[in-house]
């Protein structure tokens, strides 16, 4: 039993049941034809081994992966709802009532995996599935790398140009062998999109977008958001930092932070459901 979730430019998202199985899951596919290369295939796999390495609640479970005739294929756990960038197309603020809970699972689900020794390289809001119960799952681990140590750490060195161009930090960007630092940097990038429903930095060309990640301030965000707290609002600028080092040293810092105070001034309320839109509505319509 099975049904295409997505269709991507390389992979395909399979919704998989086994006929001796009662549960399903979620299976990456690589067909084999012409998207199939050594490279995809030796990614999907590097998927598998980072993602087997992560057991916690607010990242998705890896289950499998295997090679063969009929393509390359990672199984993982299903967890059938939109991502975060989805919910927030239909409008950041709907998110609002919850965004407290659902940042603090974010931001565990990442610090986890620095804790295990691991950078994901392009953390945003697409890879983060959230379902109406706030439960959170971080996704797709393609590009992850190990956090270098040592000798590699001392030195430096350099690392392949990867990400989305609108939650790079300015050291990804240039190449640079990357510590948890870089993806507080991309974590503070979709932070701001959530509370604001605007990127930090917007351009008509790529090449202009990362040199703005490199030298341009983002706006206020208090300037956009009026009702953010406004000790909040320095912690999200605090991530944006240009320079690591004046960045917030862990995610957890961020939770504790966060957990201590609030994002909003006054608390918003939950959006109204089609019913009550449609009640209000209505009266508007009476009074008129």
């Amino acid at each position: 039993m099975f049904h295409l979730i997505r269709a991507g430019a390389t992979f395909e998202i399979w919704a998989v049941r086994p006929l001796d199985k009662n549960e399903s899951f979620a299976m990456k596919w690589l067909p084999p034809g012409k998207k199939f290369t050594k490279q995809a295939s030796n990614d999907l796999k590097h998927e598998y081994t980072v993602g087997k390495s992560l057991v916690h609640r607010s990242i998705i479970e890896t289950l499998d992966f295997g090679t063969g005739k009929d393509g390359t294929y990672l199984t993982m756990e299903l967890f059938k709802t939109p991502n975060l960038k989805q919910q927030i197309n239909e409008g950041a603020e709907r998110l609002h009532f919850r965004l407290e809970k659902i940042l603090c699972e974010a931001a565990l689900s990442i610090q986890h995996m620095h804790k295990e020794g691991w950078t994901h390289r392009d953390i945003k809001p697409d890879n983060f599935l959230v379902n109406e119960e706030n439960e959170v799952r971080l996704i797709d681990f393609t590009i992850a790398r190990k956090i270098p140590k040592g000798l590699s750490k001392m030195f430096g060195g350099k690392a392949p140009v990867q990400g989305t161009y609108s939650y790079m930090s300015p050291e990804q960007i240039r190449g640079k062998e990357v510590d948890a630092r870089a993806d507080i940097y991309s974590f503070g990038c979709m932070v701001y999109e959530l509370m604001t429903g605007k990127l930090p930095f917007t351009a008509s060309s790529s090449a202009e977008l990362l040199n703005k990640h490199l030298k341009a301030r983002p706006h206020e965000i208090s300037v956009l958001q009026k009702n953010i707290q406004p000790d909040f609002g320095k912690l999200v600028h605090r991530m944006l930092a240009k320079d690591p080092a004046d960045r917030p040293e862990s995610l957890l810092e961020f939770y504790r932070e966060l957990k201590a105070g609030r994002c909003f001034h006054i608390k918003p309320k939950p959006p109204l459901t089609p019913e009550q839109e449609a009640e209000k509505k209505a009266a508007s319509e009476e009074e008129n």
